[in-house]
């Protein structure tokens, strides 16, 4: 793959992108992922660049409506988003901001607000409900993610710092009223 860091206009620098660019070659040229286990990876490359404020408004939205999981959506792409810089693999600047759009939402929330509107996410209904039943609110979080591909992944993160700290950044974050309904976060602003 060529470099994406060195464009102009429409003649690409020749140079390769060093090994350690395991995102691009990922992505690779067209913009997707195809593998499984990349589109793990790249879920957990965007869990890390959030996590200092993604788990402390869990835990601190949690402790306040009860048992839940972490909405996580993207106007952008898995693909898009799993990059680290918002440079294309072609070599130009993504020309949108790169975001996620949080929430703290109840299975009841999910059934009557979510699941009405979208039927993608009802037919993830049964595995979501198993992990907001059986995660561990002091080690783990429940997660649904949800991007502009159609790409749609529930799972179980481990908490992030852990849950004491989350739990003190939660309330010195969000308990200003801030995050009491969803949150956005720049993806470019956190790392």
């Amino acid at each position: 793959m060529l470099c994406p860091t060195h464009f102009n206009g429409n003649i690409r620098c020749k140079r390769f992108l060093p090994a350690k660019s395991i995102a691009y070659k990922r992505v690779g040229e067209d913009m997707t992922i195809i593998f499984g286990e990349d589109k793990d990876v790249a879920r957990q490359d965007i869990l890390s660049k959030v996590r200092f404020y993604a788990f402390p408004y869990a835990v601190h939205r949690s402790s306040i409506v009860g048992r839940g999981f972490l909405f996580v959506q993207s106007d952008s792409s898995l693909a898009v988003m799993s990059l680290p810089t918002p440079i294309l693999s072609n070599g130009r600047k993504y020309p949108r901001l790169r975001a996620v759009i949080l929430h703290w939402l109840t299975m009841k929330e999910y059934d009557s607000e979510v699941c009405m509107d979208d039927f993608e996410l009802a037919s993830v209904r049964s595995e979501l409900k198993s992990a907001v039943d059986t995660y561990d609110k002091n080690n783990e979080v429940p997660v649904l993610m949800r991007f502009r591909c159609g790409h749609v992944a529930v799972g179980v993160a481990p908490l992030t710092p852990d849950f004491k700290l989350c739990k003190i950044l939660g309330k010195e974050y969000y308990s200003s009223g801030e995050g009491s309904g969803a949150l956005q976060l720049n993806i470019d602003d956190t790392i």
